[in-house]
């Protein structure tokens, strides 16, 4: 099937394939042109001389009837009439049924008809030479025919190639466009239209849109697990630095070994999260989690730090809350924002939360910045939110920062 494919269309290009499916088809109707106007003009002409010849049989019974002794025979330059019985009737018409006939020169037509008034055959001959002057202009018609044929043909090539590359010339800006690097959310060209080209334009654009966000994906995944890493992989290294110090204590080397496995279990969860992430329409499986032991371990982590700052932390939350939700997300959730918050923050940190809500609402230090230096940062927040159907609402004033998500 490839190589017949081949031998029609020798190229692969659009346009060369839209003219070559064009040319022979032009060409078709010119040839069938030709032999519609040939073809009519011998039948035309075969109607006429069977006409004439109806005629002058009409004619002539009509007024043998009414005088048979008197009546002449048709007789023209072009037309000669015989009796059966007459002598000079040609031996090869004696066998001829009545009705008529086109002999094999294709220019005499006999016409046989029965009188009964004069009980004999009547032979009308008729010489289509004579009567019609197609014969003699027959080379001039065949050329005037073919010559019209050819200009239709040239025509039709013209119009052929025209038409090719107005076929091609949407699939080339189409692919101009991908070639040039079209941006994601703008439309291709031809995305209007209601054709196939339009649905091509339409489904380039999806795809590209597509691409587009997998790549944005792919780099996220890479700039946030190679930024994010570094924190637990920093403590496994320096908890494996204090185990190898000669005479380290016992309760330094569970404190070493708890840190470990802490730092391993934030790694296989942020792992776990920026796959979920990595992956087009994977949604991640939520259950009930409950909030307040995610909020005491992070209070943990950073318990030392808050041991050398003069913060207020108020956690206004039930111990039996529970939250539907991926457990990965709402720990790394619950980890960034109070790690800000904790890190950033000044002066308290105020936590309220309920079933479809979590809250919250820390003081600010005059010339902080909240999105410096610390955690995945506001924007993988918002991706995290986004991708698991959270809202999230982020206000920040002069003197404080509140940070809410809605869960649905």
């Amino acid at each position: 099937m490839e190589r017949v494919i081949a031998l029609l269309y020798p190229t692969s290009s659009f346009f060369a394939r839209a003219l070559y499916t064009l040319l022979p088809f032009t060409v078709f109707i010119a040839v069938m042109y030709s032999l519609l106007v040939w073809s009519s003009v011998i039948i035309t002409e075969d109607h006429i001389v069977n006409s004439y010849l109806d005629r002058e049989v009409s004619r002539f019974q009509q007024d043998y009837a009414r005088s048979p002794a008197t009546t002449p025979l048709p007789a023209t330059s072009y037309l000669r009439s015989y009796w059966a019985k007459d002598p000079h009737l040609p031996e090869s018409y004696r066998t001829l049924p009545p009705g008529r006939h086109e002999l094999d020169d294709e220019r005499t037509h006999v016409q046989v008809i029965y009188l009964p008034t004069a009980g004999e055959n009547l032979y009308l001959e008729l010489d289509e030479s004579q009567l019609s002057s197609l014969d003699r202009h027959a080379s001039l018609l065949f050329s005037t025919l073919w010559g019209v044929a050819g200009l239709v043909i040239i025509a039709g090539a013209v119009l052929a190639v025209v038409g090719a590359r107005h076929l091609a010339s949407p699939v080339t800006q189409l692919a101009d466009a991908v070639a040039q690097g079209w941006r994601p959310g703008t439309d291709l060209p031809g995305h209007g239209r209601k054709d196939e080209v339009g649905t091509l334009s339409r489904a380039l654009s999806q795809l590209v849109d597509r691409l587009h966000d997998a790549l944005e994906r792919e780099r996220a995944f890479t700039r946030h697990a190679s930024h994010e890493l570094r924190t637990p992989l920093g403590v496994i290294r320096n908890s494996l630095a204090v185990l190898r110090l000669p005479h380290c204590s016992i309760e330094k080397q569970a404190r070493g070994l708890e840190r470990i496995e802490q730092a391993s279990g934030e790694m296989e969860t942020l792992v776990q999260l920026f796959l979920y992430l990595g992956r087009e329409g994977e949604r991640m499986p939520s259950q009930a989690v409950a909030l307040r032991p995610l909020l005491d371990a992070c209070m943990h982590k950073y318990a030392d730090y808050l041991a050398s700052k003069a913060f207020r932390v108020d956690l206004a939350i039930d111990s039996q809350l529970l939250i539907g939700a991926p457990p990965s997300a709402l720990q790394v959730l619950v980890n960034n924002l109070m790690g800000n918050a904790l890190v950033h923050g000044s002066d308290y940190l105020h936590v309220q939360a309920g079933p479809d809500h979590l809250q919250l609402v820390n003081g600010l230090a005059l010339g902080s910045d909240i999105h410096a230096g610390f955690g995945y940062g506001l924007g993988i927040v918002q991706r995290l939110c986004t991708h698991c159907g959270w809202r999230l609402t982020i206000t920040r004033e002069s003197y404080r920062f509140v940070a809410r998500v809605e869960f649905p």
